[in-house]
């Protein structure tokens, strides 16, 4: 097989373009379009599927405010929201779809859910979506939704694939799943900031942002209309209608579809983007530099190629990921693609009610992956590290982008602290980033890198001696750390706090060797022997045979067995003659040994809850099993005992892909007895991860 080296640009953080190297298969006639991996990656699905109900568009200082209905009327702060929608990589251009069937009391513009206050167990999405493929340079996504959510009547796919770098076109495919005939109004937007103009052109609207022109052209519309009233598409299509006219930043093409039981029909759309002053038209493919007429031109040629293109994108997309992986590629796949469908623009600047104190302390402006773009769309500092490594196996540039941005000063803080997540500003996430930058590194990302991030990362390291140290000399104490039921007590020492140090002082002192400052590589791996020795003297129970956190106020052992008394194990610091004791609980049915993989809670501990608990309690952290977990600790096990490594690394992946198959979706974790799927039902940020025990587990043939 050939080798070619590929050059896939990014825009997150502060990264630059890498050439990855990697062998690939033969190519579809792509009939003229720019192969995949030759696309930039300005334009993508960037689009959030909620704003709101974050703290950055608090309400009053509610972050819960705000709900899908009123973000109908209500302006967002700092970006907006959709369904399957299109942004550019400054948040400038946004582009959506939305859907009435002339009976729901609201145009649906953004998918319905039920806040933490309200849901059953935290935030739940009410609509029935599922991702599918989604290319790292967004060649090609593709979306399935059913609407309306209470009872569908109406199946709808919606597509979208570029031509080049600046040309894409549209696909919804509606198919009417009822028994009686219907009609779907079918609703392209198009908008951009407050006060940037839209205009209309026959067939279509030009977007006029600050530097360039974005012309969607589409089929003949049956309505459409130009706002500034944010309220205006549900307020009107359900009254008089949209009937054109208008001004405003805000753009609409109403198509309605009636169809018979079982009819399916297609909206399809094509859109160009240009910039600079007006110029000669040119043909599609030719790059920038064109008049708003000459974007409407290209925009029109795609409208008039989009089956040809939809058809031959997807294609190529069937062959993205191939041959990575010798068994489970399917799963691999689509791993991989949902991470790329977590990726949201972001914008914040610290501003919020429910905590003020961090205005202007933090400034994210950055295309970046999402825990879960509809129930997690915002920053969560240990799950973006896992982020990291699994990016880094579609590109390590990707995955780099992640640390560089969390390491950086317009998120990290001068005195060292990493901001947790956007709730929970103050408080500590597992400070795993030099693992992840090692991982990374390992997966191809340049030395340079290691370079950029060293400093950063000594200076979290010095913050956590200086600030979190707690008890004898060694131990460290994190609050909640990212886990945020997990029992524990008030004051506490904790088992996994300290041992993630230990994995911390381990990591710098392989990238101090790396970058030839021996001195601090000594240092850490003194630091590493003193947390070994302060865990293993007091955070060790010998009847139990397991490690506690030590709660210091009354200097007592918590002995609730959790993921927190495995994390020494993942960090190597548990003695040899420890060991069997740990491994003994790991193979044990009737503890930690689950269908699915290593729970989280000893099922034997009274609080073990291993799905959902009662209306209103996320059981989260009290039994189900966590897929990134699932991965350190198969690492740490391939070293000393392979055999449950492997046996743990196939239950994982077996029930995930069971799940996935059953349902189409990664979930956030899963059921400690019965593997079912639970949590946020698009969570391919973290439990991708699966990914990489694929990749390591089933390597593809040399």
């Amino acid at each position: 097989m050939i080798l070619i080296a590929i050059v896939l640009a990014t825009v997150l953080g502060l990264g630059t373009a890498v050439a990855l190297t990697q062998p690939r298969p033969p190519e579809p006639d792509l009939a003229g379009l720019t192969p995949w991996h030759q696309l930039d990656r300005r334009w993508g699905t960037y689009l959030s599927e909620r704003e709101w109900g974050t703290p950055r568009e608090d309400l009053n200082g509610n972050g819960w405010g705000r709900s899908a209905t009123t973000a109908s009327d209500d302006e967002y702060r700092f970006f907006d929201d959709g369904i399957a929608g299109l942004s550019d990589d400054q948040g400038e251009f946004r582009i959506g779809w939305a859907f009435w069937d002339g009976q729901e009391p609201r145009v649906t513009e953004r998918f319905d859910g039920a806040s933490n206050p309200q849901g059953v167990n935290g935030e739940t999405i009410l609509e029935d979506r599922v991702h599918h493929e989604s290319s790292p340079t967004h060649s090609y996504e593709r979306m399935t939704y059913r609407y309306p959510f209470e009872q569908p009547r109406f199946s709808i796919e919606l597509q979208s694939a570029k031509i080049d770098s600046e040309t894409m076109v549209l696909r919804a495919t509606a198919t009417n799943t009822s028994a009686d005939p219907g009609t779907l109004h079918l609703v392209l937007k198009g908008w951009l900031a407050e006060d940037a103009p839209v205009t209309a052109e026959t067939g279509g609207l030009i977007l006029h942002g600050e530097s360039s022109r974005v012309a969607i052209a589409g089929d003949e519309v049956d309505d459409w209309l130009i706002t500034s009233e944010r309220s205006a598409l549900d307020e009107r299509l359900r009254g008089p209608g949209l009937h054109g006219g208008g001004s405003g930043h805000i753009g609409l093409l109403s198509y309605a579809l009636e169809m018979a039981s079982g009819e399916s029909r297609d909206v399809i759309i094509g859109i160009a983007e240009s910039a600079g002053q007006p110029e000669a038209s040119v043909e599609v493919g030719s790059g920038s530099g064109q008049t708003d007429g000459a974007a409407m031109a290209r925009a029109t040629v795609a409208l008039e190629r989009a089956t040809e293109v939809l058809e031959l994108r997807a294609m190529e997309a069937m062959e993205i990921f191939s041959g990575e992986v010798g068994a489970h590629e399917p799963l691999y796949r689509q791993a991989l693609m949902g991470l790329l469908w977590s990726e949201s623009f972001y914008r914040w600047d610290g501003t919020s009610g429910v905590a003020p104190e961090w205005a202007g302390r933090v400034d994210a402006r950055d295309v970046l992956i999402m825990p879960d773009k509809w129930e997690y769309p915002w920053i969560a500092s240990w799950d973006s590290a896992f982020h990291a490594v699994t990016a880094a196996l579609i590109d390590p540039q990707l995955g780099a982008d992640q640390l560089r941005f969390l390491l950086s000063d317009r998120w990290q803080q001068p005195d060292g602290h990493v901001p947790c997540a956007e709730w929970v500003m103050d408080v500590e996430c597992p400070p795993i980033f030099a693992w992840a930058a090692w991982r990374v590194f390992q997966a191809g990302a340049d030395r340079s890198f290691l370079e950029e991030l060293y400093a950063s990362l000594q200076r979290q390291y010095d913050y956590w001696w200086k600030t979190l140290a707690i008890g004898p000399r060694g131990l460290f104490t994190g609050g909640f750390m990212g886990m945020d039921n997990l029992p524990r007590p008030n004051a506490a020492a904790q088992a996994d706090a300290s041992a993630w140090m230990a994995l911390f002082a381990a990591d710098l002192a392989r990238m101090a060797d790396e970058l030839g400052d021996p001195a601090a590589a000594q240092r850490y791996r003194t630091d590493r022997s003193v947390i070994a020795d302060a865990v293993n003297a007091h955070l060790w129970e010998q009847e139990r045979g397991f490690y506690f956190d030590l709660d210091t106020s009354t200097e007592r052992l918590f002995t609730v067995r959790s993921y927190s008394g495995l994390i020494p194990l993942v960090a190597g610091i548990v003695p040899a003659d420890r060991l069997p004791r740990i491994l003994d609980a790991l193979r044990d049915e009737d503890a930690f040994l689950s269908p699915g993989g290593i729970r989280s809670l000893d099922a034997s501990s009274p609080v073990y809850e291993p799905g959902y608990a009662a209306r209103g309690v996320n059981s989260n952290w009290l039994g189900p099993v966590w897929v990134p977990l699932q991965l350190l600790l198969v690492d740490a096990l391939t070293e000393v005992d392979p055999t449950l490594a492997t046996d743990i690394r196939q239950r994982v992946v077996t029930n995930v892909e069971r799940e996935w198959l059953e349902t189409g979706r990664l979930w956030e974790y899963y059921d400690g007895d019965t593997g079912e799927g639970l949590g946020a039902d698009a969570q391919a940020g973290w439990t991708a991860a699966v990914a990489n025990l694929i990749a390591e587990g089933w390597p593809a043939p040399r």
